[in-house]
């Protein structure tokens, strides 16, 4: 079995890349129907190979892809996030293109979560004596408009070093972890902030009606309630309030005002639709806080 084959088995959905180079030339290649996802299709593949993020099963992946390593720790760390820890984690599945200063860490998104629209992080930096523009670091999983980014597998050739990609880190990318509740919160909460700054196109889905409506996120979701009390400081019963009707569910509201009664004695009910009514989608916690405060409260789905 040869690794494009391998990789369908294992739930990646793939593009094919021309020999010597790094993304795709066909036009529509980032639509679902041009994926490969049949290991027989996936044998026939030559050249180089990328990975179909928004397509993958059963959840879709996204790419952590660190261009500047020392000014994306910077940026990370400054929102709680550890760089050094990320990449040598017992689980971390990292694609190794050779090229120094460079990191690429694989994760799946939760299960339910439909595909996120990508992140560029730039910052100004001094190249060769001229002020411009440099990409930090990317999340790389969709697009606005539903469709897919990718990224090159192993053992593709570089086209600049002419060696190939490998694969690194502890892990395993047969079983490429789920991303942290921390680092997920981060890249949504990066994304509320553009969009409240721009005009959604006419007909672009909203960002945050983005879990599925299925029995089983439903038990899922309750479940995660579970885990956090309801008797907690003003901020959390507001961010808890707007995570839950920011899953875009008809029935949020009911939702978001069972879980405050489970703290009867907290509830009152004017203060909860004054909190419902001022939910904004544009800025608003996500299910990536439901999933942090639950994990905090010894959830560990």
């Amino acid at each position: 079995m040869n690794p494009a084959e391998e990789y369908v088995t294992h739930g990646m959905a793939l593009i094919k890349i021309p020999p010597r180079k790094k993304g795709p030339t066909t036009k529509g290649w980032n639509e679902k129907a041009n994926a490969i996802t049949e290991p027989q299709k996936g044998g026939e593949l030559n050249g180089n190979i990328g990975i179909a993020h928004a397509y993958c099963l059963p959840t879709p992946t996204m790419a952590l892809d660190i261009d500047d390593m020392e000014r994306a720790s910077a940026w990370l760390a400054a929102r709680g996030i550890d760089v050094a820890e990320l990449l040598d984690a017992y689980d971390a599945v990292q694609i190794v293109s050779g090229r120094l200063g460079r990191g690429k860490l694989l994760y799946r998104l939760p299960p339910g979560l439909r595909p996120i629209e990508s992140l560029t992080i730039k910052e100004t930096a001094n190249v060769n004596g001229e002020e411009k523009q440099i990409t930090v670091l990317e999340f790389r999983c969709g697009t606005a408009d539903g469709l897919t980014m990718q990224d090159v597998l192993p053992p593709s050739i570089h086209p600049d070093t002419g060696l190939p990609y490998r694969w690194g880190g502890k892990g395993d990318w047969r079983q490429i972890p789920e991303i942290s509740a921390a680092l997920l919160i981060v890249w949504q909460q990066v994304l509320v902030a553009r969009q409240a700054t721009r005009t959604r196109p006419k007909g672009r889905p909203s960002l945050f009606n983005s879990v599925q409506d299925t029995p089983r996120q439903r038990a899922r979701v309750a479940v995660m309630l579970s885990h956090i009390s309801a008797d907690c400081s003003y901020e959390l019963y507001r961010d808890m309030v707007w995570a839950i009707l920011s899953l875009g569910w008809h029935d949020g509201e009911d939702i978001a005002k069972a879980w405050c009664l489970t703290a009867p004695h907290r509830f009152e009910e004017d203060n909860f639709w004054n909190v419902a009514n001022s939910h904004d989608d544009t800025r608003t916690p996500t299910i990536g806080t439901i999933i942090h405060h639950a994990r905090a409260g010894g959830w560990n789905g």
